[in-house]
């Protein structure tokens, strides 16, 4: 889908000539300029919800710890979705995360995943393109933390740069630049370990605040939920103002306030599928101040996007039955019982428990792979269809 641009109609050269006559106010000498009150408000020309472009984005990449400007954000998206591909191979079991997971053609000779990423597709004004290629720049040196999780569960971060960045020094009608990541960058862009969520590209675009297109990030990997909890100290990491708006009231106004209405406007008008509220919770008896933790309650909007996420629902759980039928002995109708009970919330984890079973039933032999199959998805599930009314920490 093509990206957001903002047209401006401009008048003719006659016109405007006349307009400007017409309209030219009287200003009397030595009166102080006063300036036109700025218009803020949402354009009509983004892409309305039922024509999202939906991504499948790692939780770990949502939870990056950066710095990012409005653009490099954009950016970043802008890769997640070049790797649609490689990120649907793994949930589709046709790509092992046990073996080397990127083929040889998709890395250089160097071992580094290259992406060739077009201007024209970042919705940046071709006037503006001087800063993009700053924006670019910067991606080589700006830190980043990305969250790991091993095979025991242990978790710990990867301080590293997104990539290298190459931008061709001829002013050709194509303007683009190459994105080098590491392996092992790349591997964690890719990496389910923590879960994986979807995500509207366009809706991104369309936000005018970084912090905006953060905080709607965070919160849609969290809209199944309909809440969620997360320590204040770890949100402000989590978008690098740990020593930035010291003072909460300031950290509200500048940083919490403007994305909940950006997004709510945006949700209002049909361009975008969640907004949120959130309230302030202390620990130990406090009346003001720095809470100890936010909890952001997460609102759907609109019941024909809940139409769209119950069919996509539906979709993951017809391919969970297959899965069970063709690799795991299911019968047609105990495969549908078991897929009847994989939500959007389990289905991250439940399509992993598949793919370790398949890895375990290569090496190993079991007798009855249906029940064993049955057991430890049971078990699993029963953990998570428990009543649970208490907000779930990050």
């Amino acid at each position: 889908m093509s990206p957001i641009r903002f047209i401006i109609m401009a008048k003719t050269e006659t016109d405007n000539k006349t307009t400007s006559a017409a309209r030219k106010p009287v200003r009397k000498k030595g009166a102080k300029a006063q300036k036109a009150p700025v218009k803020r408000g949402i354009s009509g020309d983004l892409i309305p919800i039922e024509e999202e472009t939906w991504l499948l984005q790692p939780i770990a990449v949502t939870m990056m710890r950066h710095d990012y400007s409005l653009i490099q954000v954009r950016i970043l998206v802008s890769i997640v979705e070049s790797l649609q591909s490689i990120l649907h191979g793994i949930l589709n079991n046709k790509r092992s995360t046990q073996l080397d997971i990127f083929r040889t053609n998709e890395l250089d000779e160097d071992g580094r995943m290259p992406i060739k990423l077009p201007f024209k597709e970042l919705g940046v004004d071709p006037n503006h393109y001087p800063q993009l290629r700053t924006s670019l720049k910067m991606l080589a040196s700006i830190p980043v933390e990305i969250p790991y999780k091993t095979a025991e569960g242990r978790k710990y971060t990867k301080a590293t740069n997104l990539c290298d960045v190459y931008i061709p020094e001829d002013r050709s009608y194509n303007k683009y630049a190459i994105l080098k990541l590491d392996h092992t960058v790349a591997e964690r862009l890719v990496s389910l370990d923590f879960g994986y969520h979807r995500l509207g590209k366009q809706i991104v675009f369309a936000c005018k605040n970084r912090y905006t297109q953060r905080i709607y990030m965070f919160i849609e990997s969290w809209i199944d939920k309909g809440k969620t909890v997360i320590k204040t100290v770890e949100f402000r990491k989590m978008l690098r103002l740990e020593n930035n708006y010291k003072k909460f009231s300031d950290f509200c106004r500048r940083v919490l306030d403007p994305a909940k209405q950006e997004l709510q406007e945006l949700a209002d008008k049909g361009f975008c599928d969640c907004y949120f509220d959130y309230d302030k919770k202390y620990d130990h008896g406090q009346r003001g101040g720095e809470p100890d933790e936010l909890v952001f309650i997460i609102h759907r909007a609109k019941d024909k996007m809940n139409a769209q996420l119950e069919q996509m629902n539906e979709m993951q759980r017809r391919q969970f039955q297959q899965m069970l039928i063709q690799y795991f002995d299911f019968t047609p109708v105990n495969a549908k019982q078991m897929a009847d009970r994989i939500t959007a919330e389990t289905y991250p984890e439940a399509m992993q428990k598949l793919i370790d079973l398949r890895n375990r039933f290569a090496t190993n032999y079991v007798k009855d792979k249906a029940a064993y199959t049955f057991k430890s998805l049971d078990q699993m599930l029963r953990e998570r269809e428990v009543p649970n009314t208490e907000a779930v920490e990050v």
